[in-house]
């Protein structure tokens, strides 16, 4: 039996909150803050109890689901990635371990510091395929009876203005603990704010030094089971990769959004510009495909918290892997769009260079794409094995966005999954005819020559085979595809109608995947109708003020009448 397609209570009530956000921010353009006009964004987000949003219901806060979390966050990021991630998220991410392992003192301090607009700062420990952005870490020593906390990080976020510290420190027999640490009880000279760390990109996020020394580290500070503090953080961490693209895809929203400005507003002085071009329409319609495909694997990433959270892994890590690179290559490709107006600094178009840069940064994650890749890698041999093409199907809700979700057992996550939470859709649409049959024939074919590449390869092999890391890749599409058919097929099945049950969108994203893997036996390029379609559905959300997400959002600036 089919079942509500009406949304539930929790999808209410994050519309709503998504739309306030939207309004509160409008009167602070669509893109791109900086120096005082950051400083103004973020008095909003406290006017509007934005710390709320990563406090869990039962502590008294607003979140119920962690797919809701990604996109009540994006209203903020849309502006500004220092905003949206730097002020905002990163709190979330900082007291995951808390609200994963934390016993009920430690819950109801970080609850009552966020809800009272307090913050919270993470210091993560170095792994093997850190970026040198994060590699220092902390020492957790005994010194006569007593633990103490020693050493300096160069990069905190939010490192000055954090009154909570979550620091993951190794220890002399080679473990790590986390610890909940109050840095306003701290004796004098026990921590020390260093320097600020100046970057490039996400500049209105405050990176910076700390530095403890002799602090003490009491009993009760310790989260989670002592001596297994690196086993809690690689459970974390799979939380964030389920959550960190969906402020990337904010972020590439903006970016063809601004693109987009540009070519509707110079259509007029040249009769070859991209709305008249092939080159031109190509690059937009693509642009918009690499942003469903995006949300496609990040709602299921996000969603599989909840539902599969001893499987989610490998989407995760994959969702985290793939999403930057897709939108970044999208970004470069609309740069070609702006010409020369790609440069300017401010303006009408100078969200565009801005989000471009930041981007890249933000993408680099805690670790990078390598740990990711790693992540993959420790549990693809074992899944190509046990569970590719014979697992049955998600269930449905994976991949409904508007079905309301169990509370997320943060402590069920698993660090490698038992089993693959998306590619078995693949199979479970093979029965489909024609353009759409052909394309997921392809992408079948393409997972069994994984199984039999990734079955080969040993524990001991790790990253060190010839072909490993571009097999993470192909992985990563395929599963992008798997759960970009999942999307499109609820959608059908559910609110036929809408623009995601429309065949268009999945037959161009299937092409384009594709086209990436360099699969044989399809067609080159969908039909000039579905591209006509998507480029009909690139203008209309322009002009409609829509996002171009799953959700479409309606959009406010401060021109708009409301």
């Amino acid at each position: 039996m089919e079942r509500s397609v009406r949304a539930t209570t929790a999808e209410e009530r994050l519309r709503s909150r998504t739309d306030e956000l939207e309004h509160a921010l409008a009167p602070l353009g669509s893109g791109a803050l900086g120096g005082e006009s950051l400083r103004r964004a973020e008095l909003m987000l406290d006017d509007h109890g934005f710390g709320a949003e990563f406090v869990p219901a039962e502590y008294g806060g607003r979140l119920e689901r962690i797919d809701g979390l990604g996109r009540v966050v994006r209203p903020a990021c849309r502006r500004d990635l220092s905003l949206g991630f730097g002020y905002g998220l990163n709190c979330y991410f900082a007291a995951t371990p808390v609200w994963a392992a934390g016993d009920t003192a430690q819950r109801e301090w970080v609850a009552a510091l966020l809800l009272g607009g307090g913050r919270i700062a993470v210091a993560r420990p170095a792994v093997a395929h850190a970026n040198d952005f994060v590699r220092d870490e902390f020492a957790l020593v005994r010194s006569e009876g007593r633990r103490r906390l020693d050493g300096a990080k160069t990069a905190v976020l939010n490192y000055a203005r954090a009154r909570g510290l979550t620091v993951i420190a190794g220890t002399e027999d080679g473990s790590h603990e986390v610890l909940l640490i109050d840095r306003e009880i701290l004796p004098e000279g026990a921590l020390r704010t260093l320097h600020r760390y100046r970057t490039v990109g996400l500049d209105g996020c405050e990176f910076g030094g700390l530095e403890f020394t002799g602090c003490p580290v009491p009993e009760e500070a310790v989260v989670g089971e002592p001596g297994q503090g690196m086993g809690l953080a690689v459970r974390c961490s799979v939380v964030t990769r389920a959550l960190l693209p969906s402020v990337l895809i904010a972020a590439a929203d903006t970016v063809l959004r601004t693109a987009m400005r540009f070519a509707v507003e110079t259509r007029g002085e040249d009769p070859y510009g991209p709305l008249k071009s092939t080159y031109g329409r190509e690059v937009l319609t693509g642009a918009l495909l690499d942003l469903l495909i995006s949300d496609s694997v990040a709602l299921a990433a996000a969603r599989g918290i909840h539902l599969l959270p001893d499987r989610v892994s490998a989407c995760a890590a994959a969702a985290a892997y793939t999403v930057p690179k897709l939108l970044q290559d999208s970004a470069h490709d609309l740069s070609t769009v702006l010409g020369e107006a790609y440069f300017d600094a401010k303006g009408p178009y100078g969200a565009f260079g801005r989000m471009s840069r930041d981007l890249p940064l933000l993408a680099q994650g805690h670790a990078g794409t390598a740990a990711r890749q790693a992540m993959l890698v420790a549990q693809l041999p074992k899944l190509a094995r046990e569970s590719w093409l014979v697992d049955d199907e998600p269930p449905a809700a994976l991949l409904r966005p508007w079905e309301d979700l169990p509370p997320a057992d943060l402590g069920a996550v698993a660090p490698a999954g038992v089993a693959d939470p998306v590619v078995p859709v693949l199979t479970a649409c093979s029965g489909l005819g024609g353009e759409l049959g052909e394309l997921v024939g392809a992408f079948l074919g393409e997972l069994r020559q994984l199984r039999g590449r990734f079955a080969r390869i040993t524990p001991g092999d790790g990253l060190s085979t010839p072909d490993t890391l571009a097999l993470t890749d192909r992985y990563a599409l395929v599963c992008a595809a798997a759960a970009s058919l999942g999307v499109w097929r609820e959608h059908r099945a559910a609110r036929p109608g809408t623009f995601l049950a429309d065949p268009a969108w999945i037959t161009g994203a299937l092409h384009r995947l594709g086209a990436l893997l360099g699969l044989e036996g399809i067609p080159k390029a969908p039909q000039d109708a579905v591209e006509r379609r998507l480029f009909d559905a690139v203008l209309e959300r322009y002009e409609q003020q829509r996002s171009y997400d799953l959700y479409e959002t309606t959009l406010h600036s401060p021109d708009r009448k409301e």
